[in-house]
């Protein structure tokens, strides 16, 4: 399917669903109760070297997952505070994984794309619809899940994330971790 079609066809599923949690809307807004977390969909693709990469690989780790692509606009709209906040973050054990809805095909262009903006998390190919809908963020690009270190969901936003609701979200995972590692030690 051309980038083209491919984009009509991800615009009329979005307008003919209702997206669960929208862009914009406020952290405890997207965020899922320790209740009610679930683990992780099994997510596995390739990275720009080819190499298979898990997300269960990051167990352990709190991670932030973004849907996107070089031909939807609104995901260049946020990618510049992805790779902001990332380097802010990546010392603190937060690991961002760029889930590119691009083919194997398209490498070099996704490579030279994450170059020109500074991007240093990892980006792994060839992420569907079907990736997204398993991690209830489908069909519309970008979407962003954020997972705790038990690799259970704990927040998700479908549309674009600006840099200070990333840096909401991923300071509240930081404190829930640290509370939970406070916890553990008692």
């Amino acid at each position: 399917m051309s980038d083209r079609r491919l984009c009509a066809f991800l615009l009329l599923a979005a307008l003919s669903a209702q997206p669960a949690l929208a862009a914009g809307a406020t952290a405890d807004e997207v965020w899922v109760a320790k209740a009610e977390r679930v683990a992780a969909p099994k997510l596995v693709l390739r990275d720009l070297d080819g190499k298979k990469r898990q997300l269960s690989e990051l167990k352990g780790k709190l991670v932030v997952l973004n849907f996107w692509a070089t031909w939807c606009g609104p995901c260049r709209v946020e990618m510049p505070a992805f790779a902001k906040v990332h380097t802010e973050y990546r010392e603190r054990g937060v690991e961002f994984v760029g889930a590119a809805n691009e083919t194997k095909a398209s490498r070099a262009k996704v490579a030279d794309f994450a170059r020109k903006l500074g991007v240093g998390f990892p980006i792994w190919l060839e992420a569907s619809l079907d990736h997204m809908e398993a991690f209830n963020v489908g069909p519309e690009l970008p979407a962003t899940v954020f997972v705790d270190v038990q690799g259970r969901v704990a927040a998700r936003i479908q549309g674009v994330v600006d840099e200070s609701q990333l840096r909401s979200l991923v300071d509240r995972l930081l404190d829930d971790s640290a509370r939970e590692a406070s916890i553990d030690r008692d």
